[in-house]
This record gives structure tokens, C-alpha cells and sequence, in this order.
């Protein structure tokens, strides 16, 4: 039956990713330093939030959550992660439209990302040496697509000879990176924000003081509120959103019961503190009255907000005030590796969602194969990275994946999911629960510790999906991008029965499939 119902009798994968490689790979999924950028965002939606502290939240929030996906990768450690889950416990379409949603999800985040690399980084490294003419040629469009066809085929190549030479790439990313941030540290944190001060009032075109005055006259709290900061972290949470991801490649991890622990949890505890450490010294390096003041004219669109720029990043905008264009360069080179890191972990991800669909026939057998050499899903490989291009396409020149305005509210909705299967997973699947490691099995008095904590995901994703949708977030909820975000959802379900429809024709019914796990 096994015969029938899987694609073949072994996955195929091999298990050469370590725990700490798994580790760098979350580290990179969330993207470490874009805090520099949503502090922005959260400072101009949210006035009075204390960036430091919206990081010191999130750590705890994400252990919890992140307890839950590692003891839950322990007990089903196959590649798909929460699709796996979700199909064998609640039902099939609720698996695969969870995970399609993620897939167009993340996808549309690389595509984003690109426009970063090019206009935040690529055109400011350009400008500050003195290309202005190169720079405006790196912001167009076209630039832009063709640069990510590139990146995309590399990350192809990259992906294709295996997870430990992605793990290597990821690895060497996430060093220079740190670099980076020591970097801006140091130089904020020693040249301090009178320094920053007197550099603003030499090289902009507004003044240091005056701009803190005028935010506060015109209804800027001028100091930081708990209320704000309470609510304000759910934008710092945006930043962490993938903290789990290593269970997309649960059959590639070595020990991957224990290895899940130390990749999510640690993850969770570094990304935290690389948000604490880069909030705190963007406050003391340039002042944290100053950077709500100005991000609260920003928003506002005060007319004394002159800026060259529509939002002052910490990075790439504001950093170019305290240092010279040596050094500025430097840390724009380094927060550079961010971005493209970021993108190789989203492709990677679809790779490996692509992968566990097939193998349970939901989508054609043949983006299964595997190669044999190097063990990577290189059917699977080619065409997430044609649908990545594609997308790439549609976020530049259409408006159509702007609509993921909602993207945490998904995101959520997603969570909640997995939280509901993990909860009735020791009584839907016995079986697999008593035979899953001891560490699984723990529990406090009658009650499962996964149970626990499943409920407590439930909880937390149903906050934090209530709180990405008030207005001081996402204004006045657009109802045409609310249908969207439901109908990835729905297509993810129309393309499901399509698939059981006509697997039931040939007589090999996906139910079957459903009713165990797949092979390793």
C-alpha cells in the first residue's frame, strides 16, 4: 500500500544538516539587522514605543511558540513541517492551503526584498562614493528584475549541491553580517548621539533640536510610553516571523529531535538580543527622542521634514550622518548580506514545501525527484525558482502582491492551525504520539507538555493576529485585500480537490496517503 500511496519507499534526503546549521538558517529567515528598518515603521506608527524593550517582549512570545514547533518536528521529523502535521491530524486541505498560503507568502517577501538590495543598498553604497549616475540606474525596475533573475539562479545553483553547502553560504551571510553590526555599534555607541547631532545639522537640511521641538508641538509624546511600547511590539514580532523555520527541512537535520531545540530556541534568544543590541545603540548613537520625533514628523508629513528620503531607516538613511563614507560603506556592504541570505532561505523553504507536496502526490510526482549525488529536490528546485521570477514580475510591476498588507494576520491564521493540530495530535495519532521520543511524551500531571503549549500558540496567534489588524497599523481595513488574503487560501483548497479529484479517478485515493507519515 505504502507503494501506492508515497511516491517511493525513502524520501531520498539526506540528513547532513547540523543543529547549529539549522540555526544559522532561522537566524537568516528572519533576517537579522532589518530591524533597522521596521524600528521606522513601528516608531511612526505606534509614538512613544521603546524600541529596546519591544525586542526583550518578543524573545519570550517566540520561546513559547518555538517550544511548541520543536517539540512537534520531534515527534513527525519529515521535511514539510506543519503541512506534515496538519494533513495526518486535522485534515489534507487544511495542510496544504496552510502551507500554500506561506509559499506564495514567502515568495512574495523575496520579491520584495530585491527592491531593497537594489534602491536601499546597492544605489546608497553608489551615491555615497560619488555615482549618482550609477545609482539612479541600480533603482529602476528593470534593473531590479534582471539583478533578481540572477540572484534567483544562483540561489538555484546554491540550493541544488545540497543543504550543507547552503548551510555554508547561510553561515558565511550571517558572519559578515555580525561584522556589520559590531560595526555600527561601535561607531554609534562611541561617537554618541551629540556627535550625530552636530553631523545632522552640517549635512541635512533640518536641524537636530528644532526637529524634536516640532514633533512635540505638534502632538509628539516626547518620551516613551508603556502603552505604546505594549502595543508597538507586535511590529518588532513582524521581524522574528520565521524563527521555526528549520522544520521545512526536519529530514535533512541530523538528531533531529534534539537539534530542533537548540535551532529554534537559539534562534529565537540571538535574534532577540541582535534586535536589543541595534535598537539600544541606535538610541545612544543617535538619540531615541530624536528618532521618534523624526519618524513621527515622517509619518506625519510635517513640512519641516525635508529629508531626501520618504522614511528615515536607521540603516540605510540615518547611519550615513554619524560616520564617514568608508565605514558607512562598510556596514551598507555588510547589511547587504542580509538581504540576499534572507532570499536564499525563502527559496529554500519553497523548495522543500514544493517537495512534501509531491511526495504525497498532491502536486505531480516528478518535481519529487531527488538527486542523487547531492540529495537536493532538483525538480522541485526549478520550478519554485520559475515561480520565484515570475513573482518577481508581478511585485514589480503590478500592484497585485502589495495586497499581502495582511501578511501577519496569515501568517497568524496559519500558527493558529498548527497550534489546533498539535493539541489533538496525541489523541488523533496515538500511535505516532507514543512512539515519539520521551521528550514529546513529557507531560505535567495528566496533561501533555505539547498540549500546553499548543493552546498557549493558539493564544498568543490569535493576539497577535487581532493586534496586526488595528488601525494604527494597517489604517482602515481594506476589504478587496482582505479577500485576497483569504483567497491564497482558497485557491490553496481549489488546487487540493482538483488534485483528489483526479487521484480518485486513477485510483490511487490521496486519503490513503494521509493516514501515516511519510517514509524518511
Amino acid at each position: 500500500m505504502e507503494k501506492e500511496v508515497f511516491v517511493r519507499k525513502a524520501s531520498g534526503l539526506i540528513r547532513n544538516i547540523s543543529a547549529l546549521d539549522a540555526m544559522v538558517f532561522n537566524l537568516m529567515v528572519m533576517a537579522p539587522t532589518a530591524v533597522l528598518v521596521y524600528g521606522i515603521w513601528a516608531s511612526e506608527i505606534w509614538p512613544g514605543v521603546h524600541l529596546p524593550t519591544t525586542a526583550l517582549i518578543c524573545i519570550p512570545l517566540c520561546i513559547i511558540v518555538g517550544l511548541f514547533y520543536a517539540l512537534y518536528s520531534a515527534a513527525m521529523p519529515r521535511s514539510g513541517g506543519d503541512y506534515v502535521w496538519i494533513s495526518r491530524t486535522l485534515h489534507p486541505v487544511l495542510g496544504f492551503m496552510s502551507t500554500f498560503w506561506l509559499f506564495i507568502c514567502i515568495l512574495s517577501v523575496a520579491g520584495a526584498y530585491i527592491p531593497w538590495f537594489t534602491q536601499w543598498a546597492l544605489a546608497p553604497i553608489l551615491e555615497a562614493n560619488g555615482y549618482a549616475e550609477a545609482a539612479t540606474v541600480v533603482s529602476t525596475d528593470w534593473f531590479s528584475f534582471v539583478f533578481a533573475v540572477i540572484w534567483y539562479l544562483i540561489c538555484a545553483l546554491l540550493i541544488s549541491r545540497g543543504g550543507k553547502i547552503t548551510s555554508r553560504v547561510l553561515e558565511v551571510f550571517f558572519g559578515v553580517i555580525i561584522v556589520g553590526l559590531i560595526v555600527y555599534v561601535v561607531t554609534l555607541v562611541t561617537g554618541g548621539s551629540a556627535q550625530f547631532a552636530t553631523n545632522f545639522n552640517a549635512m541635512s537640511s533640518m536641524n537636530y533640536e528644532a526637529t524634536i521641538q516640532n514633533a512635540i508641538e505638534t502632538g509628539f509624546p516626547g518620551k516613551f510610553l508603556m502603552g505604546a511600547t505594549l502595543v508597538g511590539f507586535s511590529f518588532t514580532l513582524i521581524n522574528f516571523l520565521g524563527f521555526h523555520c528549520s522544520i521545512y527541512a526536519s529530514g535533512e537535520i541530523k538528531e533531529v529531535h534534539k537539534s530542533q531545540f537548540t535551532a529554534i530556541i537559539g534562534a529565537v534568544i540571538i535574534f532577540g538580543l541582535i534586535d536589543w543590541i541595534a535598537y539600544q545603540a541606535s538610541y545612544v548613537g543617535m538619540g531615541g527622542d530624536f528618532v521618534g520625533a523624526l519618524s513621527y514628523l515622517a509619518a506625519t508629513g510635517h513640512a519641516s521634514y525635508t529629508l531626501p528620503f520618504a522614511e528615515p531607516f536607521f540603516v540605510p538613511f540615518l547611519y550615513q550622518y554619524a560616520v564617514n563614507s568608508s565605514v558607512y560603506t562598510l556596514v551598507m556592504c555588510c547589511w547587504s548580506a542580509m538581504i540576499l541570505g534572507a532570499i536564499l532561505t525563502y527559496v529554500a523553504i519553497g523548495v522543500r514545501l514544493v517537495f512534501a507536496w509531491s511526495f504525497d502526490r498532491v502536486l505531480p510526482t516528478s518535481l519529487s525527484k531527488v538527486d542523487k549525488r547531492y540529495g537536493s529536490p532538483y525538480t522541485a528546485l526549478i520550478f519554485v525558482t520559475i515561480v520565484a521570477i515570475i513573482l518577481q514580475a508581478v511585485w514589480i510591476w503590478t500592484p497585485m502582491l502589495s495586497y499581502f498588507a495582511y501578511i501577519v494576520m496569515g501568517w497568524m491564521i496559519v500558527q493558529a492551525i498548527c497550534g489546533i493540530s498539535g493539541l489533538v495530535f496525541p489523541r488523533v495519532k496515538k500511535d505516532i504520539y507514543e512512539k515519539a521520543p520521551a521528550i514529546v511524551r513529557a507531560k505535567i500531571g495528566p496533561v501533555p507538555w505539547l498540549s500546553i503549549l499548543a493552546v498557549l500558540t493558539i493564544l498568543i496567534s490569535i493576539y497577535l493576529g487581532y493586534a496586526s489588524m488595528l488601525p494604527a497599523m494597517v489604517g482602515t481595513i481594506d476589504p478587496s485585500i482582505l479577500v485576497f488574503t483569504f483567497g491564497v487560501f482558497a485557491v490553496g483548497a481549489v488546487i487540493y480537490y482538483i488534485s483528489a479529484i483526479y487521484h480518485k479517478k486513477i485510483g490511487i485515493p490521496l486519503d490513503l496517503t494521509f493516514k501515516e507519515i511519510p517514509p524518511e
